[in-house]
């Protein structure tokens, strides 16, 4: 039987036109002679009608004789089996087609399976784009919606965008719009949010030794107070007792 041709040659050409082919084979009688037919057709052995059936088919019968009589073959029967291996060879021919036509059919099959898995994945590539783009959507209509509100209000401290046009309702909102939108710009702000972190650093340093030499000086201004009140009142003491003396001393005198 000839080579059943591929499904990429039979999209693009049919099988040729079907033509008996001419009969050059012996018959093979050992071979014939040992299959059990009524088991074959019991068992439905297909595989040993598929192994014998080109040998069957394309056998020579012009010549054969009969073992026993040595006579040529009676012609009806020689007819009926020649009519038989036609028929086998169209149906052989047919399967051919029909095989072909399945890889064929397959081909399509397996392109349009192809097709549809790619069509799906750029379906799922767009439902994401387009949760992706309702989900910006919503966050300009709030954008939008939050600045109508400011407007209506007459808000004045608002925070804006040194970058763009946007504005926002407190700082933390500002940050992230920077953040996301301008990141070079949200990364020079924090360098100087950094530079300002460490300038308060040291103010807070100094004030801190500030307030400690101030209390040191409050402290040692207390102490003079107390000696110097202290030294007042020994003075006192002394004068006081100066003058007692003095007194007595007048007294004395008098006295005398």
């Amino acid at each position: 039987m000839p080579e059943v041709p591929t499904a990429s040659v039979m999209m693009g050409a049919q099988l040729p036109a079907f033509k008996f082919r001419s009969r050059r084979e012996g018959v093979d009688y050992r071979r014939i002679n040992s299959i059990d037919v009524d088991r074959v057709a019991s068992e439905l052995d297909l595989n040993t009608l598929q192994d014998n059936i080109m040998c069957v088919t394309f056998c020579n019968m012009d010549g054969e004789k009969c073992a026993y009589c040595h006579n040529p073959v009676d012609s009806v029967l020689l007819k009926l089996f020649r009519l038989a291996q036609l028929m086998l060879e169209y149906l052989l021919h047919s399967q051919e087609y029909l095989t072909c036509s399945l890889q064929v059919e397959e081909g399509k099959v397996h392109a349009l399976t192809c097709e549809k898995e790619q069509m799906m994945r750029e379906m799922e590539k767009q439902a994401e784009e387009i949760k992706s783009l309702k989900e910006e959507c919503r966050k300009r209509k709030k954008i939008i919606s939050t600045q109508q509100t400011m407007i209506q209000a007459g808000v004045a401290n608002y925070h804006k965008c040194q970058c763009c046009e946007k504005a926002f309702m407190n700082y933390s909102f500002l940050q992230s719009h920077i953040q996301r939108r301008h990141p070079e710009q949200y990364i020079n702000e924090k360098q100087k949010t950094g530079q300002n972190n460490k300038f308060q650093e040291e103010i807070n340093k100094l004030k801190e030794q500030l307030e400690l030499t101030k209390s040191q000086l409050e402290t040692e201004q207390q102490v003079y107070r107390t000696r110097l009140s202290q030294v007042k009142f020994y003075f006192a003491t002394e004068e006081q007792k100066r003058k007692n003396k003095k007194n007595k001393t007048k007294y004395s005198q008098v006295i005398k």
